[in-house]
């Protein structure tokens, strides 16, 4: 059960009690002060401390960087930031800022991704490959809803029966027959396309969930987490019907997006019978999309996204979640961070005008 240190905030504590933290199984331990924060972190030395920037929240991430580099410490601050405060997040070494009031899926995605935990729709699953009846080892990839690119060290014959054996974490395992539809050698190896036969319903929607996109129905709202490239390929069709009501949709693992798969996005959303949308943890391909073109967001608002960022003293790259808040209450002045590796300055890896025009049409003012 992990630990985390929290301010004495009503809201934050609120948001701790939502259902997504649940699964999380987290022991919170309550601030009520600056000093008995920094006595909880020394004596119970929790992996994870979430502040109050407003209550001496920069002086105590110091004092928890200081004593324990690897900790975890998430800023929450107020509504609008002043340049010396972005400042103040660098030197504090905090490892992420979030602006209040924001949403209890916005402060799980955090809190998941410091701990090292899955958000949800990301969870991981195994493929196993047999061909003649016998376990193979292999390299997947381009796994989707048609078939499957193998590498295995072993040759492989162009028409021969191959077994795919699909388990998601924590649920029962799907398989499916399959045949080797080309196969070419290549240093030593085989690389090799796999084709899919007919597959029944139940390994359909397996497929559809870990490739496409998943469904998933939360209280008053559906939740929509998507997957992998839009391209000419993508049909969103099969999702409209579930399209009712409030939607989110999570896009952190859409990992590429050409101009015909933000035409067919576009043309989902226009159809799309929705109340109200927005969305969370877009990706980059996502964003870099959403910057150049309005339609790819609609009607809807980016809550938060992943953003490049570049370590100039030893090359370290990485990308970091941004809330949008937390954007716009700096006049889109990126926060610098401080890097895992070496300790110098993370610093935002693109033009903030250019990336985060997305945002322009979200700011209020």
């Amino acid at each position: 059960m992990p630990k985390v240190l929290v301010s004495n905030n009503s809201e934050l504590l609120r948001h701790f009690t939502a259902p997504p933290f649940q699964r999380l199984g987290l022991e919170l331990l309550v601030a009520q002060d600056a000093n008995e924060a920094t006595s909880l972190f020394e004596r119970e030395e929790p992996p994870l401390v979430v502040l109050d920037a407003e209550t001496e929240g920069f002086a105590i991430a110091k004092k928890c960087k200081a004593k324990n580099p690897t900790a975890r410490v998430i800023l929450v601050a107020g509504k609008r930031l002043s340049g010396d405060q972005m400042r103040e997040v660098a030197a504090s070494g905090c490892d992420e800022l979030l602006i209040a009031p924001m949403t209890a899926d916005e402060l799980h995605d955090v809190i998941a991704i410091q701990l090292g935990e899955p958000r949800p729709g990301t969870e991981a699953f195994a493929v196993n490959i047999q061909i003649g009846g016998r376990k193979v080892d292999a390299t997947v990839s381009n796994l989707s809803v048609d078939g499957v690119r193998i590498v295995l060290m072993e040759p492989v014959a162009e028409g021969q029966a191959v077994d795919v054996t699909i388990t998601p974490e924590g649920q029962p395992a799907v398989v499916i027959k399959a045949s080797c539809v080309w196969a070419q050698p290549r240093d030593g190896k085989t690389v090799a396309g796999i084709a899919f036969g007919a597959l029944d319903d139940k390994a359909r929607a397996q497929l559809a969930k870990l490739t496409q996109w998943q469904v998933v129905k939360d209280g008053e709202r559906t939740r929509v987490v998507l997957r992998g490239d839009f391209t000419e390929a993508t049909r969103f069709d099969e999702l409209l019907p579930a399209m009712v009501g409030r939607v989110v949709f999570d896009m952190a693992q859409v990992t590429y997006m050409n101009s015909l798969g933000v035409r067919a996005w576009c043309e989902f959303l226009r159809q799309a019978r929705i109340q109200g949308y927005e969305f969370h943890a877009c990706s980059v391909p996502f964003v870099l999309q959403a910057s150049m073109v309005k339609d790819v967001i609609g009607r809807g608002t980016v809550t938060s996204f992943f953003a490049p960022f570049h370590c100039l003293s030893c090359d370290h790259q990485e990308e970091r979640l941004l809330q949008s808040a937390a954007i716009l209450a700096s006049n889109l002045e990126p926060p610098v961070f401080k890097c895992p590796n070496c300790g110098g300055a993370l610093e935002f890896d693109d033009l903030p005008e250019r990336y985060f025009a997305f945002l322009q049409a979200d700011d209020p003012e």
